[in-house]
Parts: C-alpha cells; sequence; structure tokens
C-alpha cells in the first residue's frame, strides 16, 4: 500500500513533504450486513403481564434508572387470536400509538408469531375452508397440539395460502413494529404423518427455512426498509437432540430458546451457544435470568441474574425478559444498596460500548456465514464432538478475536481460563497481563467482576458513552468513536482494524510500532467521523506527538477542555486510567499520527 510505505519509512520531516500521499482515502468497506439495533438492550414482559400501560410502565421504570432499553419484544396475548394479528384492544387500546412512542424513546417494537393459526382464532375457520393448512398422510389437514392450544401449520407451498397470510400480516405491520419474534413451532412439523404441501412432501428443514424467510422477507418488502429483523433461534434443544432452526441468513438477532432459571439451566444455554456457534449462526444471545419460572417471588437468585446478565452483555444481543422477576432493581435489599441495578447498568453500558464491533464482526460472520461467537472447547474429531453435546471442555469463548469471554456458570464466583495465542490482559484489572497457553484460576470472584480479557496490540472500535471512563464526561463525545489500543509493540507490518456503520461504509485504521519505539496510527478518510485512540501502557511521549490531518502538520497539544474534544490536534493523559488519548479530529482527509512510547 502506497499510502503505508510512506509512512512507515519516512522520518517525520520526509512525512511532512507527502501529505498528500499519506492522507488515506475512504475505505473500501461494505455497508453493515443489517441495522445496528440488532445489537441493542431488548426488553420484554411475557404474555400473562404485557398490555400497553404495562409495557410502557416497565420502559419507563428503566429509564428513570438510567438502564438503557432499545428494543421491546411484545409477547403472545397481545392479539385477539393467537396469530390473526387482530390488536386486544382490552389489552393495547392504542397499539399505534404506544409503537409511535416507543419510537420517540429510540426504542424498536417487534410482535411474537408463529405459523400456526389456533383453532380458536378468528382466521381459522377460513384458512381451513380453504386448505391452507399441511395436510398428513391421509390428505386431511392437520391440527396439531402445541402450547397455547391446538392450530394448522400454514402451508407456504401454497401462493394462495401465502397472499393470504401476508394479508393477515399486514394489519400489524401497518402499526409500523419493526419485527417479528417468530417463536418454535416448526418443528411441529414432525408431528404430522408424511406432512404434505399443495406442492408436495415437505421436510422439517424445508418448512422451517419458509417459515423464518417469508416473515423476515415480507416485512421488509412490504415496507421498503432493510432495518427490518426478526428474533428466532438458532439452535435450540429438542430433549436430547439439537436442532438447528433458523435459516443462518435471516438469523440476525437470536435467542437460544427457553431455559430453567437455575445454573444448570446457564450451562444449557452455554450449549446451546457453543452449538449454535460450530453451527455458523452469526449472532444470538439468551433470556438473562432464564425464560422459565422458578421458586419464590423472584423465580431466580440475584447471583444467577447477575452472572446471567454480565454473559448476556458480552453476547450480540442482550435481551431481557420470561416469566417471573427480570427488573433488576427488585433483586436488591435496602441494605444492598442498589447493587444490582448498579451492576446491571454498567452491563448495559459495556454493550453499547461494543456495538461498533459488534456490528463489525457480526456483519463479517453473517456474509461469511460463520459466527462472532468461537468456543474454545476442542471440536475436531467425532469424540470430542460427541462429548461436547452434554459436557464440553470449556464455556469460554471469543467475541471475535479481541475478546475473551469467561462465562461463570456455577455458584461462588470462580472460572478457569487456558489463554488462547496472543497476549490477554484482564478488561478490570488492565496491569495483569497473560499470554497464550498460560492458565489461570480465578476464586470467588465479587458480583461486580466478570472475567473478560482484551487481546493486546490491536485496535478495537468501541462507541463512546455517558459512562466510558474519562471521555464519557464530555457530552460532545457521546456515541462518537473511539479505538482502544492496549500494550502496543513492535510489529513488522501494519495492523489493521476496520468498523463497519449501520448507515454508510465505516473506516479502517492501522497501527504498527517500529524498533525505536515509535507508535504510528493511520486512520482513513470519512466525511463525518470524529476518532478519539485510547492508548493503554504509553502513557507518556518522548517527544512531541505529531497529528497530520486535513489543517495539516501539527503538533498535537495537551488539552482537557470540552471545546477542544471535536476540533483535534489535542491529546490528554489519565492517571486515573493509566492511559493516553490522543483526538484525531476530523477525518474528512484521514488522519496520521505518531509518537514515541514510554511503557
Amino acid at each position: 500500500m502506497k499510502t503505508l510505505s510512506c509512512i512507515v519509512f519516512a522520518s517525520a520531516i520526509a512525512l511532512a513533504l507527502c501529505l498528500d500521499d499519506f492522507v488515506v482515502p475512504p475505505a473500501d468497506l461494505d455497508p453493515s450486513a443489517y441495522p445496528e439495533w440488532a445489537h441493542y438492550h431488548w426488553v420484554w414482559l411475557d404474555h400473562s403481564r404485557s398490555s400497553q400501560d404495562n409495557v410502557m410502565e416497565y420502559v419507563n421504570e428503566y429509564k428513570s434508572r438510567n438502564i438503557t432499553v432499545g428494543a421491546v419484544n411484545i409477547d403472545s396475548g397481545w392479539s385477539t387470536g393467537y396469530n390473526n394479528f387482530i390488536v386486544d384492544t382490552k389489552k393495547f387500546p392504542n397499539a399505534s400509538n404506544l409503537v409511535d412512542d416507543l419510537h420517540k424513546m429510540n426504542i424498536r417494537v417487534i410482535l411474537w408469531a408463529t405459523s400456526v393459526v389456533d383453532t380458536t382464532s378468528s382466521n381459522y375457520q377460513e384458512a381451513h375452508d380453504k386448505g391452507y393448512f399441511l395436510k398428513d398422510i391421509l390428505g386431511q389437514q392437520a391440527i396439531i397440539d402445541w402450547w397455547h392450544g391446538k392450530g394448522g401449520m400454514v402451508d407456504y407451498t401454497n401462493p394462495d395460502a401465502v397472499k393470504w397470510w401476508h394479508g393477515q400480516m399486514d394489519k400489524a405491520i401497518e402499526l409500523g413494529i419493526d419485527g417479528w419474534k417468530c417463536d418454535g413451532t416448526d418443528p411441529y412439523v414432525l408431528l404430522i404423518p408424511d406432512a404434505t404441501g399443495k406442492s408436495g412432501h415437505v421436510t422439517r428443514r424445508q418448512y422451517s427455512d419458509a417459515y423464518y424467510e417469508d416473515f423476515f422477507d415480507y416485512i421488509r418488502s412490504k415496507t421498503g426498509r432493510t432495518d427490518k429483523l426478526i428474533m428466532s433461534r438458532p439452535v435450540d434443544e429438542e430433549g436430547p437432540i439439537y436442532l438447528k432452526f433458523s435459516p443462518k441468513r435471516v438469523m440476525i438477532s437470536g435467542w437460544v430458546g427457553d431455559q430453567d432459571p437455575t445454573f444448570e439451566g446457564l450451562q444449557g444455554c452455554l450449549r446451546r451457544y457453543l452449538q449454535s456457534a460450530w453451527a455458523g449462526y452469526a449472532n444470538f444471545g439468551s433470556d438473562i435470568g432464564g425464560y422459565r419460572s422458578g421458586n419464590g417471588t423472584l423465580g431466580r437468585s440475584k447471583e444467577l441474574f447477575i452472572r446471567w446478565a454480565q454473559l448476556g452483555a458480552f453476547s450480540p444481543l442482550m435481551e431481557n425478559g420470561g416469566n417471573k422477576e427480570h427488573r433488576p432493581w427488585m433483586f436488591d435489599t435496602p441494605g444492598d444498596k442498589n447493587e444490582t441495578a448498579n451492576i446491571y447498568r454498567k452491563l448495559v453500558d459495556d454493550h453499547y460500548q461494543l456495538i461498533p464491533y459488534f456490528l463489525t464482526i457480526g456483519s463479517e460472520a453473517l456474509r461469511k456465514g460463520t459466527s462472532s461467537i468461537h468456543p474454545l472447547a476442542k471440536h475436531d474429531s467425532f469424540i470430542n464432538k460427541a462429548i461436547d453435546l452434554f459436557h464440553p471442555s470449556t464455556f469460554n469463548y471469543l467475541l471475535g478475536s479481541s475478546f475473551l469471554v469467561v462465562p461463570i456458570s456455577a455458584e461462588g464466583g470462580s472460572a478457569e481460563v487456558t489463554f488462547p495465542d496472543g497476549h490477554w490482559v484482564a478488561r478490570w484489572n488492565t496491569s495483569s497481563m497473560y499470554k497464550g497457553g498460560e492458565t489461570a484460576s480465578f476464586k470467588n470472584l465479587p458480583l461486580e467482576i466478570f472475567p473478560v480479557f482484551l487481546k493486546t496490540n490491536g485496535l478495537i472500535p468501541l462507541r463512546i458513552t455517558p459512562m466510558t471512563p474519562v471521555l464519557g464526561k464530555f457530552p460532545c463525545l457521546h456515541d462518537k468513536l473511539r479505538f482502544v489500543l492496549h500494550r502496543p509493540s513492535h510489529t513488522l507490518h501494519p495492523v489493521k482494524s476496520s468498523v463497519i456503520e449501520d448507515q454508510g461504509t465505516g473506516l479502517e485504521a492501522y497501527h504498527w510500532m517500529d524498533k525505536a519505539g515509535m507508535l504510528h496510527i493511520n486512520a482513513t478518510a470519512h466525511p463525518t467521523m470524529v476518532v478519539v485512540v485510547e492508548i493503554h501502557g504509553c502513557q507518556t511521549a518522548r517527544e512531541e506527538l505529531i497529528l497530520f490531518s486535513e489543517s495539516g502538520h501539527n503538533a498535537l497539544k495537551p488539552s482537557l477542555r470540552e471545546e477542544d474534544m471535536l476540533s483535534g490536534s489535542h491529546y490528554f493523559v489519565s492517571k486515573e486510567e493509566n492511559c493516553l488519548f490522543i483526538n484525531l479530529g476530523s477525518l474528512k482527509r484521514g488522519a496520521y499520527a505518531h509518537l514515541f512510547c514510554d511503557k
């Protein structure tokens, strides 16, 4: 690359002479494969409590505690009959206003649905009379038993049935919803002897693909918008068997099904995580605390809820809802000083900081048919794969390539990890570093500590939020991009990091350190982005920090004034966080900075 070679081999004086050469043009990146709200914090009430008033109260309870909510799933029971798509106005007197009000709060709305029309639903008889359901071996339209009663399964091989079905869905789409939660009724096709549609025999795989793809594709085609999503299962467990539910193309925000609210349930959730990742599903999470109902008023313990929330924060989808209690603040007694709520608030903020990273690794995974999650359990032989079904050697996983996540899956707060290749720093204590092959054990970790590790010598794209250390106190930087670099070290070649935007092409950044200890950072041009680089393990500069940008060649100046935060050409050192911040400012022509790094 001509631009980089100019920088690598030139002195600071020579760099000034090749300004037009090194200022990097915009990166040639594909836009994100899906909207970023796939990675927001989603909440929901189970169907027994869901109503217009309760949903708004639920959201406002989070908001009053400064916990960000990005999407709401309205559970089954919102309609007058299961899958007739007619709003029950006794529960939701003005659903359109509810959707509008939530949108004004930057909260997306999805509705629960399946492809089973219940026999008690107002549209069942019409569909039955027109032959729109799958048939059994006797040629009769099959009625299956499901968890809400009895019903028929829409025949996706019948064009007339699909057209009719879309007309049913239109009633809900016209409310302005953002997508669907497609629950897992598709395996019920296995209960129909020789399930047959208009075009012939229908396999379970064929039915699952048609079901999820139709909900995903139709709402996008109907609205003409590509920011619509469905929530669906990747891999879930049916008895002793793992089943792939959604086709990977539409499984952008998945959850791994229903678990018990126990640590055994959390382990079952993690087994599904591993199986879903090995199957190549890009993004998924789980019901924090477990969906099912447990003992007592709360239905789950405080310790379990927090450990599950920690897993959720470092999963592509962080979603919280189910039976009994899921509100974080309800797990605290007066003597707890809002411990659970405070931990949960911080976890949600951590999750939002990760959104640029999630969107980048998730888009790449979706395009390649791989996963954002990479299990560390061995899965390379028949024996290992058999063991992994029930007792994987570890639940630890890589999130992309930069984060190592070590779930706490039992009471007591203990964890063990064998580090993969590279060097890693503990996220909660960046002075602790580990190298690949080392094993570390952690005992009795307090509830506020979750063992996550960051890979060193790599630029990690993160969002600046109000709770971001140091930078969060500058409101003008909120929602701006920062690259975090831990312990830079000598590299023979520039190390690239990409970040993909929700709308737009994103940018690329490069860094390298030469043998003399000079650290170089280069960012490609972007019309609107402002970037701050946060460097840990490189607190001071032995010479002036030099920045090349659209304004020319400047010595970076120390500043902590808010009015300087967006202008660039400034840096400051945080002794508290043990790191150096460089504000690259505007990237309209790209930017390059270098400094001598004292470690």
